[in-house]
């Protein structure tokens, strides 16, 4: 009998285990081999790091560098936010699978247990526990299941009694190269953009790391995985906006295809399970960025249940609840609400997506309290007191910057947006 099952080893999956196996008998099952987990390069936040403490910042092989210039590209020109103008990094780039791997084996110094190669077919509620059968037909008992599956656990969360979050297919791969040339033409750490020729439905990127370039978009909600792959392929080798960051790059393994989630769903617990991340649907709407998140649900899920684990509680649902509680006063009503309106606003502006976001460019570019905000919000502990009054002049202001007739066409979309 375990007190506590966890399903995945993302980054909401590995947290959760590593900081319950502190004081719960823990297990942690993982579908992929334990070789097979992905590498991802990230942008990291400073405020992340008041969720995820236990881990040394210090630490190269996981953090090798600090997230200190930003570039909101443009389709004519960079909207450049540098940390330096106000004094410290927006965080720092994590070499994600390296902190995965960290996270696991200080699970397993815990004491936690982990399975690879193992998925969860069917879960049986008994009176005081739940059984848990694998893929191989075994059992195992726990107290408490939880699910951090990424979008990869839909059909067992909707078994359990859970929804699930909007599901899009998106696309990234590393690029490496000589590492003076990486640093030479990559500058910024960190290159979002959205252009409505690549997708509609969410942001280009890249993201700098240690000899690696993590290059990705979100897909269009119709695009099959070969059409994104032969798309990602041209913009690597001719989207000139992005060759002075990527030219003579080679992409050394072939390209990830995987489905993200976003938009949460209504419950986060139940009798005896709770799920965290992205399988939540706890992933920025504007962004896409699901590190905070993840980071923040495992610890407020572990927060929560450690005291009942010390109480020997079953777990009700009505006892789990303060979890979603947390997550909404933290999360979801408050700091998250950042990315809601900009969501709305520009995936939803039809022939107008590359003039809004070419102004909102230029608007970085001239308004220096604009790009202030964007450097607390990067990072700022107390994510719950996060004050929307500078989101909503950025909107004000923007809508002034826009021509005429855009302002006409697109006036009611920024009224909706400001009350998202």
């Amino acid at each position: 009998m375990y007190d506590v099952i966890v399903v995945g080893a993302g980054i909401s999956g590995a947290t959760f285990a590593c900081k319950a196996s502190k004081f719960a008998k823990t297990l942690l099952i993982e579908a992929k081999e334990e070789k097979n987990l992905a590498v991802t390069t990230n942008v990291y936040a400073e405020h992340n790091k008041r969720f995820l403490y236990e881990v040394d910042y210090s630490d190269k092989s996981m953090f090798p560098l600090p997230h200190a210039k930003k570039n909101y590209m443009g389709t004519e020109e960079d909207g450049l936010v540098y940390a330096e103008e106000f004094g410290a990094p927006f965080g720092v780039v994590s070499h994600t699978e390296k902190l995965v791997e960290k996270l696991l084996k200080m699970s397993q110094d815990n004491g936690g247990r982990l399975r690879f190669n193992e998925s969860v077919s069917k879960v049986v509620k008994h009176s005081d526990h739940l059984e848990i059968i694998n893929n191989k037909g075994e059992s195992t008992k726990t107290r408490l299941l939880v699910l951090a599956t990424g979008s990869n656990g839909f059909e067992l969360q909707r078994s359990c009694g859970f929804g699930t979050p909007d599901r899009y297919l998106g696309i990234y791969t590393h690029l490496t190269g000589d590492l003076s040339t990486i640093n030479e033409q990559m500058v910024q750490n960190y290159v979002f953009h959205i252009n409505p020729k690549i997708s509609t439905n969410g942001p280009f990127y890249l993201v700098k790391g240690e000899g690696r370039v993590n290059v990705g978009f979100l897909g269009n909600s119709k695009e099959t995985p070969e059409e994104l792959v032969s798309k990602l392929n041209r913009i690597i080798e001719n989207y000139t906006r992005v060759q002075g960051y990527i030219g003579g790059l080679k992409a050394e393994t072939k390209p990830v295809i995987r489905y993200i989630s976003k938009h949460p769903i209504n419950r986060f617990s139940l009798d005896r399970m709770m799920v965290l991340g992205e399988a939540a649907g706890l992933v920025t709407a504007f962004f896409y960025e699901g590190m905070l998140c993840g980071v923040c649900s495992a610890d407020l899920a572990a927060t929560t249940i450690k005291p009942l684990i010390e109480k020997e509680s079953i777990f009700t649902k009505g006892e789990l609840q303060a979890y979603d509680r947390e997550i909404h006063r933290i999360l979801i009503d408050n700091y998250n609400q950042n990315g809601v309106g900009s969501e709305y606003l520009f995936y939803n502006a039809g022939t107008y997506i590359k003039i809004l976001w070419n102004t909102y460019v230029k608007l970085i570019n001239k308004d220096k309290r604009l790009r202030r905000e964007i450097w607390e919000a990067y990072r700022m502990y107390d994510l719950e007191n996060y004050d929307m009054k500078g989101t909503r002049r950025a909107g004000k202001d923007l809508f002034a910057m826009l021509p005429a007739l855009t302002k006409v066409a697109l006036s009611g979309k920024f009224v909706k947006a400001a009350f998202k």
